[in-house]
């Protein structure tokens, strides 16, 4: 069919379907505000030929109805377009809608009555929410990522016995930190699982396949900040290894083994233990100050089983340290079992 063989009722039947395709709607309305017509109106609202010669208040309820003759009236007196957005509620239904009111003008440029577009803007207004609710979470969590990293920094300070020393520790922590915090991202602020917040913690230290570690056990997510935190005691533990445990001058081996069970209250709650077996026992120095003295020894003493409302047990003999914590179900979410080297 050519175009030129379309009718002008047919062209507005295409037109309409059109709009109605793409959810807007349509009003015409004299200068008195009584509907002349109506087109392609939502499914919920009043009928198009049930409004004719009615007014707004037929479709809003009186606070609304109030608010969108307000802007209609302000149209017809300054001849300018405006934009409302309204929310309607009616029928134990809210929805909101974008009203594009545009004044209808004759030769001489009076007001003669006015177009109003109706556009559903329900999923806009949603995801507005949503990126509030976000901006709102990102906010919070990076005011709590500023003040840990606070804390890294004075507490670094006071353990390290020059500028140098200094430097070196903290980046490392902080690129600890980052490592935790890309995971977390990653997921969309839903955590992080715990054997891949291990793997990035060691991976650094250690490279990709440590022959001397292995994980066994559970393989939970861990909730954002259980997994920083974690991630945190993860990277000073590996470090301590290195410098005087089973990773390095020790010799040995070291177990990381997370297992899920019921306490006492018949509560879920993680037990995570980190297990050193020394080939040589360290000197009698190193025994006593391994891993519990400085920054090391406030971050797995206090620092991680605060955060994360967890038991600690820390012990250290000739031929092993261990150190457990027994993490509530608060900070986690269980995930299958596994084993990995």
């Amino acid at each position: 069919m050519k175009l030129s063989s379309v009718k002008e009722s047919d062209r507005l039947r295409i037109v309409l379907a059109g709009l109605r395709s793409a959810g807007v709607s349509m009003m015409y309305q004299d200068t008195d505000l009584a509907i002349r017509y109506a087109a392609n109106l939502p499914g919920n609202w009043p009928l198009d030929t049930d409004l004719e010669g009615a007014s707004d208040d037929q479709i809003f309820n009186a606070q609304q109805a109030a608010k969108v003759l307000s802007a209609k009236q302000q149209v017809i007196q300054t001849g300018e377009t405006i934009k409302l957005e309204i929310l309607r509620d009616a029928d134990n239904e809210r929805h909101w809608f974008m009203l594009h009111i545009d004044p209808d003008t004759d030769a001489d440029g009076a007001v003669i009555g006015l177009f109003t577009t109706i556009l559903d803007i329900d999923d806009i207004k949603y995801r507005e929410t949503v990126l509030k609710t976000l901006l709102r979470e990102l906010s919070h969590r990076s005011k709590n990522l500023l003040a840990i990293i606070q804390s890294v920094a004075s507490q670094t300070a006071r353990s390290s016995q020059g500028l140098n020393d200094f430097l070196f520790a903290f980046r490392n922590r902080v690129q600890s930190m980052a490592q935790s915090q890309d995971l977390v991202t990653a997921s969309d602020w839903r955590g992080a699982e715990l054997f891949a917040l291990t793997q990035s913690q060691l991976q650094p230290l250690v490279g990709k396949n440590a022959p001397r570690f292995t994980i066994t056990g559970d393989d939970p997510y861990l909730f954002p900040n259980a997994a920083l935190h974690l991630g945190l005691a993860l990277h000073e533990l590996t470090v301590d290894s290195l410098a005087r445990g089973a990773l390095g001058p020790a010799g040995g081996k070291v177990e990381l083994e997370a297992s899920e069970h019921l306490n006492d209250q018949q509560v879920p709650e993680l037990t995570l233990t980190w297990t050193e077996t020394f080939a040589t026992p360290p000197a009698e120095t190193e025994i006593q100050t391994n891993h519990k003295n400085g920054f090391s020894g406030a971050v797995l003493g206090r620092i991680v089983p605060q955060a994360l409302s967890a038991g600690v047990r820390h012990e250290t003999s000739d031929n092993k340290m261990i150190y457990q914590l027994v993490i509530p179900e608060s900070q986690y979410e269980a995930e299958p079992r596994h084993t990995r080297p």
